[in-house]
């Protein structure tokens, strides 16, 4: 099909449903029966303030621990100091467990040599976008994705949320109001390629480099897609505790505009640099409200197509979405190349995907070659 008869198929699929229509087939995925009749109402989780006192106190150790140190080495020579209380003792599990899931198919070098084939390197972004990674903690590119592409994507994604239902998202996570499709780059929705872009552009990647030096691979990756009256999240960070070094990098694709009313993705400017986590952070003595956030925290929005980069450190969430549309997102996240990935690719990805992946994308994906 050539593209001016694809652009044409794509474009009416898209304008003989109707808003309401594509809502209802999110449903399910969203494990809801219905769009409340209020979207305004604020629909927060609950926080059990016992639970959350305990859990900063584990946090608060666990950041002491890891930054006491520069590196894995160092840190494994502290664990033993510890005094293995009950409280000291959940902590050491915790970190020696990320300490001793190192694990890598492709070496540093295949990492390097794919981005060098995929054209990656610091001359794709400027020096405010640089400066803005490194003071901000994030930056906003783009539209970074055409027309075409965008409403492929949305037409692919639409059809999988559907067909998963209320098992959309099951691998990962689940959440009230969130449809999600979880490995959205190895199932078979992606055989034709039309997903690649999403973790394999130059751009984007010289971002990641930018935080993470040029070994890192892709640790998962999700569709993301807060209903109406729905998409709330308590500030958090995408590591478990405060660190000196980054470690991950999120990336969110726009693939519908983020408005202030729609659900954006929320941030608090400069806050990876802190080494403190959210949950065990607070302020004049009193832990952080993580539901109503700081004073200094800022709303991301953009038009459909550009891509958010961030510091997974840096303290964020998603907000609620009070509009009457879906907000539709394609989240990537990368790690470094020695640490543990949240999808275990291997065993999830089709067989299919992974028949017809060139070895740029093998060396990013983490897979044997």
């Amino acid at each position: 099909m050539c593209l001016e008869a694809y652009t044409f198929y794509v474009n009416q699929i898209q304008k003989t449903m109707t808003s309401d229509e594509t809502i209802q087939r999110y449903l399910s995925a969203a494990h809801i029966e219905e769009i409340p009749e209020l979207l305004t109402i604020p629909r927060w989780p609950n926080i059990d303030d016992a639970g959350r006192r305990r859990q900063a106190k584990m946090i608060d150790l666990a950041t002491e621990i890891w930054c006491a140190a520069d590196d894995d080495t160092g840190r494994r020579k502290v664990l033993p100091a510890l005094l293995q209380t009950e409280l000291e003792r959940g902590v050491l599990q915790r970190i020696q467990s990320m300490l001793d899931r190192h694990h890598r198919y492709q070496p540093p070098e295949g990492r390097r040599q794919a981005l060098k084939a995929l054209g990656v390197g610091p001359h794709l972004l400027t020096e405010d976008e640089r400066h803005s990674l490194d003071q901000d903690g994030y930056v906003i590119l783009g539209p970074l994705l055409d027309a075409v592409e965008l409403a492929s994507i949305r037409v692919a994604a639409d059809a999988q949320v559907e067909l998963e239902g209320a098992d959309s998202g099951r691998e990962v996570s689940q959440t009230r109001g969130v449809a999600r499709v979880s490995g959205t780059v190895l199932k078979p929705m992606n055989r034709d390629g039309l997903f690649d872009v999403l973790y394999l552009h130059p751009t984007l990647l010289a971002a990641v480099a930018h935080v993470l030096g040029d070994d890192f691979k892709v640790s998962s990756s999700n569709f993301h897609c807060p209903l109406p009256g729905y998409g709330h999240q308590m500030l958090h960070a995408d590591w478990g505790w405060g660190v000196n070094h980054p470690e991950v990098v999120n990336v969110i694709w726009m693939l519908d505009e983020f408005t202030l009313d729609n659900g954006p993705t929320r941030v608090v400017p400069g806050s990876h640099t802190w080494g403190l986590h959210p949950a065990g952070s607070q302020e004049n003595g009193e832990l952080v409200d993580l539901n109503e956030g700081v004073p200094e925290q800022r709303y991301l929005t953009g038009l459909s197509g550009c891509c958010v980069i961030y510091n997974a450190h840096l303290w964020h969430s998603g907000t609620q979405n009070e509009s009457n549309s879906l907000r539709r997102a394609q989240h990537l996240f990368y790690t470094r190349g020695d640490r543990p990935t949240q999808t275990d690719t291997v065993k999830v990805i089709d067989e299919d995907v992974r028949a017809g992946l060139r070895q740029e994308q093998l060396a990013l994906l983490d897979l044997p070659g």
